[in-house]
């Protein structure tokens, strides 16, 4: 069921779904943050999942402070455990991004990365993000855009089966053409200015994405689900995910 203020994250925090983003790094999703960042920074990264990026972007701006906030906490140990070992300054903990606990102006910058296309009030998010940043500091975010996924063959039923997959993230109140919406949402609240870029994520091995669409429907269309998994199997199998990123500073 679907949180009548929050949304359902409609990946979920399944084994799968966390090995899925356990695999994502800074230098591969957060390449056009990064220049943004200087060491002594303290950062806040939202949707922060299992913790790879949020590590990374600690190596960035050691000895500065990161503090990962997510939903769930059940997939920090590892992120913890890393960075322990490597000293560095992060914290994981539970937060909700639009009821953020920390005071005006605490940070100086911040990251989400496939965190507001889940969100059913992206605005009041990126106001509260706003709200905890210095002056002159900087926001960058990504999502994906489902109207410029690229897939080859394409035939009905999986056609059929990403439609499938859409409607059940509308249903859970997110957005599958949050990407494109991205600048416009920070410029309305209140960035002195905004950059974005749009980019590509081919999945050398379709069956990572295939198989991680198909776990999401399982108990929702399974048709949908297997003919996913029939699809990665295609020698000739091809998927591109559609990103755009967006980077905002306050006055």
């Amino acid at each position: 069921m679907v949180d009548a203020e929050t949304g359902t994250y409609t990946p979920g925090h399944s084994g799968n779904a966390v090995t899925f983003m356990a695999q994502r790094r800074a230098a591969t999703h957060a390449a056009f943050f990064l220049p943004q960042l200087k060491a002594g920074m303290r950062l806040l990264d939202c949707g922060c999942g299992p913790g790879t990026i949020t590590l990374d972007l600690a190596r960035r701006v050691a000895p500065g402070a990161v503090i990962g906030i997510d939903r769930s906490d059940a997939q920090f140990a590892s992120a913890r455990a890393a960075a322990a070992q490597e000293g560095l300054a992060v914290a994981f903990e539970t937060g909700n991004i639009e009821r953020l606990r920390f005071p005006d102006a605490s940070f100086d910058a911040a990251f989400a990365h496939a965190l507001f296309e889940h969100l059913p009030d992206p605005a009041r998010a990126a106001a509260e993000i706003r709200r905890v940043l210095k002056p002159g500091g900087c926001f960058g975010l990504r999502s994906p855009d489902w109207g410029g996924f690229l897939l080859y063959p394409f035939p009905p039923e999986v056609e059929r089966a990403i439609a499938a997959y859409r409607g059940l993230m509308t249903e859970n109140r997110g957005d599958v053409l949050a990407g494109r919406k991205l600048p416009s949402l920070l410029r309305r609240a209140g960035f002195a200015h905004v950059a974005s870029s749009a980019s590509y994520e081919i999945y050398q091995d379709p069956a990572r994405i295939a198989e991680y669409l198909a776990v999401q429907l399982d108990s929702q269309d399974a048709a949908a689900a297997a003919s996913l998994r029939a699809w990665h199997r295609d020698p000739e199998a091809f998927f591109a995910q559609a990103w755009v990123e967006a980077i905002g500073w306050t006055a």
